[in-house]
């Protein structure tokens, strides 16, 4: 099973097995539209609390051999118990820290977000510092004109200028050479896990909004320029519209929409676009995403990875099947959001894109209450018997000494088993509880492992170990 991890500037400060590195909260939110965000909570006794630097200290989390995120502490508290907590932002954020001088820039989109990669670097610690990565975000001319004559934050000038203009999501990736900046049209990864309606779906929550809808768009392009006779180039006020490649009219609508609701118009300006009819096709796509109602749908799952089965867990940035027939959900759809608690997988949620979810309604041909109650009954059972067989752990504390130089010395050790991050060694029988030793003496052993079966703790003696030997507790749990 995978272990998660903390480290704070490479040093280990929370490992699952080592009681004295506990924390009592490890939150993860993702976000593919935006900058992860990680809550770190540990006890007044955590031998390392002072290791924490908000602003300045690294903070990287592991889960299994996989980084989940990198970041730095922001904000900190502490609580009556004087328990200590850290707001920590990904590196993504870093983007914030550095200033784009006024520039003006005619070229690629690639050569752009390469030109504020490099300025951001050459004035930012190496920590902070990207590597330009994929970009997959095309552009019909492969040429756009860029200018500012403000300084700007390189986050702000990467979304004005680029996202704003051309869309896409900004991904990060931690590789053993550096950070990488990706910028990307979509998301090309897709879950392994599904999620499923009586499997490991627990709650849905569908929110819609309404006040923003729009049903008729009035597009403009770029700003059209003027050629003299002597060959000079000059701007003027009016700017690229789609009416001679639309039928004489000014604006796209969702026919369907303004059939339900009404017109409810708005404008939209394109600064790249200079040809009629790849504005068209912009406008037509936007419309379609103004006119809905539906802004996000957030599911509250049971991540079967938590489980201890051979599989990875579900991302933001990933797209995912789910299938809820009481909910309309039968498809593949971007997993836009996530939050995962690590210490307590029944907090765990993703946000889905709804702009590929047709919410269906769906008529009941028996008993509502009884349905709701089936399905509530079937949830609990499944639930119940995924925690019962899969989401067990033993962690042995040592009390005396780890090594052992001298005759007389001795050491107690203790089995704890965990089931998710409650102690439930009291719960279990002492018969549950069977010790081993590894050495070199393997006959020996088995000797040793007849003596120490049916006890939750033990004492290790130097005779015990003799050369060198190791000592593990197998619980079997009987369900």
């Amino acid at each position: 099973m995978k272990l998660f991890r903390v480290y704070v500037d490479g040093a280990l400060f929370y490992h699952p097995h080592l009681s004295k590195l506990s924390i009592t909260e490890a939150k993860l939110t993702e976000d593919a539209e935006g900058v992860d965000s990680f809550t770190l909570s540990a006890p007044h006794d955590h031998p390392y609390l002072s290791r924490i630097q908000p602003m300045a200290s690294e903070i990287m989390c592991k889960y299994g051999d996989a980084i989940v995120f990198k970041g730095r502490a922001l904000d900190i508290g502490t609580d009556f118990y004087n328990t200590h907590s850290w707001q920590c932002e990904a590196a993504l954020a870093y983007l914030r820290d550095s200033q784009q001088p006024p520039f003006s820039y005619t070229g690629s989109l690639r050569g752009l977000l390469e030109l504020f990669l490099n300025n951001h670097n050459s004035s930012v610690e190496s920590r902070k510092q990207f590597i330009l990565g994929d970009v997959t975000v095309t552009d019909s001319n492969d040429y756009i004109n860029r200018s500012s004559s403000e300084y700007l934050d390189t986050m702000s000038a990467v979304k004005s200028k680029l996202l704003d203009t051309h869309g896409g999501y900004l991904r990060v990736r931690y590789e053993n050479d550096g950070n990488y900046l990706d910028w990307l049209a979509d998301f090309d990864v897709r879950s392994a896990q599904t999620v499923e309606f009586g499997k490991n779906l627990l709650d849905v929550k569908i929110e819609e909004s309404h006040e923003d809808r729009v049903t008729a768009l009035i597009p403009f392009g770029a700003k059209i320029t003027e050629t003299d006779e002597d060959g000079n180039k000059t701007e003027t006020d009016q700017r690229v519209t789609i009416d001679s490649v639309n039928d004489g009219k000014h604006y796209v609508c969702d026919e369907a929409a303004v059939e339900k609701i009404g017109w409810i118009w708005t404008t939209e300006i394109w600064e790249d676009v200079t040809l009629p009819q790849n504005l068209l096709a912009k406008a037509k796509a936007r419309v379609k995403i103004l006119s809905k109602g539906i802004s996000s749908i957030e599911l509250s799952i049971v991540d079967e990875s938590l489980t201890g089965a051979d599989i990875d867990d579900i991302h933001a940035r990933q797209y995912v099947v789910c299938k809820s027939p009481p909910h309309g959900l039968d498809d593949t759809f971007l997993c836009t959001g996530r939050t995962r608690d690590y210490l307590n997988a029944s907090g765990n949620t993703i946000t889905i894109g709804a702009e590929r979810a047709g919410i269906a309604s769906v008529t009941a041909k028996q008993n509502p209450e009884k349905l709701v109650q089936n399905v509530k009954i079937e949830l609990e059972e499944q639930i119940s018997s995924i925690e019962r067989k899969h989401l067990y752990r033993v962690e042995i504390t040592t009390k005396g000494s780890y090594i052992f130089t001298d005759k007389g010395m001795a050491a107690v050790l203790s089995a704890h088993v965990y089931a998710w991050n409650t102690d439930v060694t009291a719960k279990l029988d002492a018969s549950c509880f069977a010790w081993h030793r590894s050495s070199s003496d393997e006959a020996a052993d088995a000797e040793w492992d007849s003596y120490h079966v049916g006890m939750k703790s033990i004492t290790v003696t130097t005779e015990d170990v003799q050369d060198n030997a190791s000592f593990r507790c197998e619980v079997n749990i009987q369900e």
